[in-house]
């Protein structure tokens, strides 16, 4: 979205944000055959090694990459067994194949490298075990049929004691609905209710997959009990394919992947991988029409910036009326920027302060500012 004036271009750059789900598993293979999760479908089990690339990727990018992480192979305890529904074995639930010294060294990094990953909720093992048969998948049915709010509520206080066993971050701030099953759109009786409870602020889902008790506001962004809503997009590579070349038609503002896609089955590899990835997107932010978001929040206000915000010219300015996102939950009155002028060319902004500024490789500015107290119109203009 661009508005000109003379020689002055003005963008609001759509964010692009990487996510990263089923992180957290140990074994890599899938499952699904045997009426366990769907894993990673990889060819061995993971290892410290795959956090290390996933911090690499993160470092590149300047971003603080989301990991959607199931948390079940990490129970010592073997508290799951009290959890109806969380595992295949049911009340014979025994983690011991996945307990070993990894745990709290994988602990240990990500609490070391939190400013570079944040855990998401994904689930405990993904799926559902209804009398011992697996069903897709842990919180709503296939048809997007939320489970029973008691058996929600169960499986998020087990994610929540997994955390705080190896003293991890607090409970997440963003959900992932396992295989897409989630709904949204119906109130105080929705899954969102209960989400906002537990500290969750924001879902990133693909509407179209979503059960919707009524539409959502914007095609690609929504709210509901204080939460926001992102539409996610399909995956641009199968969700098993380990070591993917990348892809992405750039439609949205999430990228999503998966574990595997990131990682080699050589671990030593595994940085040429995600080198590759961290390249592509590079590339394409380096433009008027995309930026890196270094972290959720700011995707999620640079989204509802790009989705709903007017960006306008006329009259010697450029106008970006923020009026539609005044009912926006978690919107912090930040915007993300592009100008493009000449070097005869200076500018100024009114109704808005700028917090930073910086010129990419292409010679293009990027500003970041925040609407002044009580003001919906930020103005660009020539000076």
């Amino acid at each position: 979205m661009q508005a000109a004036i003379n020689n002055l271009v003005v963008s609001l750059p759509m964010p692009i944000f990487l996510v990263v789900e089923d992180v957290g598993w140990w074994q890599g293979m899938d499952g699904s055959a045997n009426n366990e999760p769907y894993r990673n479908g990889f060819t061995r089990r993971h290892c410290l090694e795959d956090y290390r690339a996933l911090t690499r990727l993160a470092k590149r990018l300047k971003m603080r990459i989301a990991l959607g992480m199931v948390l079940g192979e990490w129970d010592r305890s073997n508290l799951l067994k009290d959890v109806v529904g969380a595992t295949w074995m049911g009340d014979s639930w025994d983690n011991r194949i996945n307990q070993g010294p990894w745990l709290d060294e994988a602990a240990e990094f990500l609490r070391e490298n939190q400013d570079w990953l944040e855990i998401a909720c994904h689930g405990l093992c993904h799926e559902f075990w209804r009398d011992g048969r697996m069903e897709r998948s842990e919180f709503h049915d296939r048809n997007g049929r939320m489970r029973p709010s008691d058996s929600v509520k169960r499986h998020l206080d087990a994610f929540a004691k997994l955390l705080a066993e190896y003293n991890l971050p607090g409970f997440p701030r963003l959900f992932l609905p396992p295989a897409l099953h989630h709904s949204f759109g119906n109130g105080q009786d929705s899954m969102q209710a209960i989400l906002h409870d537990y500290g969750i602020r924001y879902v990133v889902t693909v509407f179209s997959r979503a059960r919707r008790y009524s539409e959502p506001l914007h095609e690609k962004i929504t709210w509901e009990c204080g939460i926001g809503l992102l539409e996610r997009g399909l995956a641009p590579v199968p969700w098993h394919e380990a070591a993917a070349s990348p892809s992405w038609d750039f439609s949205n503002s999430i990228l999503p992947l998966h574990w595997s896609n990131l990682l080699h089955p050589d671990p030593a590899t595994s940085f040429t991988v995600v080198d590759r990835w961290a390249e592509m997107l590079e590339k394409q932010a380096n433009s008027m029409e995309y930026v890196l978001a270094p972290d959720f929040a700011s995707c999620w206000s640079q989204a509802a910036v790009f989705n709903l915000a007017k960006l306008t010219a006329g009259e010697g300015k450029i106008t970006v009326d923020l009026g539609p996102l005044e009912q926006v939950p978690e919107f912090d009155g930040s915007i993300i920027l592009k100008i493009r002028y000449p070097p005869d060319c200076t500018w100024q902004c009114r109704g808005g302060q700028i917090l930073s500024t910086r010129k990419d490789s292409q010679g293009i500015q990027v500003v970041v500012l925040r609407r002044l107290p009580g003001k919906a119109i930020v103005e660009i203009e020539q000076s």
